[in-house]
């Protein structure tokens, strides 16, 4: 089987997602905060999306808000022509977890411990179908089947403390898969998961994005973990996509100093001499309480310019889209 970061994507597929202009502000009493500044992006079907990038630049605030889940205040999400910004609570309800569903980092957190993972599945199924209790049970047992977990049955009448960690993410995965959706937005699916299970976990929402033709959207802070399974890689820095460019390219021509910075960090024991540190990025992310004048990351870059202090950089290009005045 091709890995997703293998397969060319037909130019004349229609978007399953749009996203356009995006904006997420959270209103403190003592700020407003634009966690997501204006965010654009097409997802094609069958493809998978990556948005990377360090904690607190707004990558999981744009996967809860293809959901519905934060306080929108500009843009638009369209998915299958249906402008989910334009959608009411009950509207909305119908769609996530139908039409598109989510993985949240902590399956723990996102279990009920008090209910069955049985219970758990045939509700969700049954909240989006016209399945009875049986055929949803049925159902529950056959996707815990396709997504790798033995004795089904068994597993349907336990409760999720009663499984680790790797076996919750599966649970976790069948629930978002058993309606079929067209979208499965992934939000940090391998944390706390060791390397190994990690792996696992990755191949098999890659397996699954191929079986069921599902498109996906995958959040991570570790831009090495996407190398193998994603169509196309964006980069975010605070709230804003700061490059955008197929898989493959991206690696071989970083062009965002932040990019680069990135792919410098990524530990590589092979090139670093005996005695000295791993590579860093210097500096720390601006808060978004209070963001600089022009360019967010001049302060980190030593490309910087007179201009990057007072004009916020422009999106140059189509298709490899990179925010930064070096390509303007």
């Amino acid at each position: 089987m091709n890995t997703a970061a293998e397969i060319e994507l037909p130019e004349n597929d229609t978007a399953v997602l749009t996203v356009r202009d995006l904006v997420v502000r959270y209103d403190m009493d003592e700020a407003s905060i634009h966690a997501v500044n204006g965010v654009t992006f097409d997802l094609a079907p069958r493809e998978t999306y990556a948005i990377v990038g360090e904690s607190g630049c707004g990558k999981s605030t744009v996967a809860l808000s293809l959901l519905g889940l934060t306080p929108i205040v500009g843009g638009e999400i369209v998915l299958d022509s249906a402008r989910l910004t334009e959608m009411g609570r009950a509207e909305m309800a119908r769609v996530r977890g139908h039409k598109i569903a989510m993985i949240f980092q902590e399956p723990m957190t996102s279990l009920n411990p008090v209910l069955t993972v049985g219970y758990q599945l045939i509700e969700a199924i049954r909240l989006h179908t016209s399945m009875g209790k049986r055929a949803a049970r049925e159902h529950a047992a056959k996707m815990l089947g396709r997504v790798g977990m033995s004795d089904a049955e068994r597993r349907l009448r336990q409760y999720p403390h009663e499984l680790s960690g790797g076996m919750r993410q599966r649970v976790m995965i069948a629930m978002a898969l058993s309606c079929n959706p067209a979208v499965l937005v992934a939000d940090e699916p391998t944390t706390a998961l060791d390397v190994t299970v990690q792996a696992q976990i990755l191949a098999l929402i890659d397996q699954l994005r191929e079986e069921f033709g599902t498109a996906v959207v995958l959040i991570t802070h570790d831009i090495g973990v996407v190398a193998e399974t994603a169509n196309r890689i964006a980069v975010m820095y605070a709230g804003r996509i700061v490059e955008e460019a197929p898989t493959a390219a991206l690696f071989a021509d970083p062009r965002h100093p932040y990019t680069r910075g990135l792919l410098a960090s990524v530990p590589r024991v092979d090139r670093v001499p005996d005695g000295q540190p791993m590579p860093t990025m210097e500096g720390s992310a601006p808060s978004m309480r209070q963001l600089p004048e022009g360019c967010p990351f001049r302060a980190r870059c030593s490309h910087s310019t007179e201009k990057c202090e007072t004009d916020p950089p422009v999106r140059v290009g189509e298709g490899r889209m990179v925010r930064c005045w070096l390509y303007e």
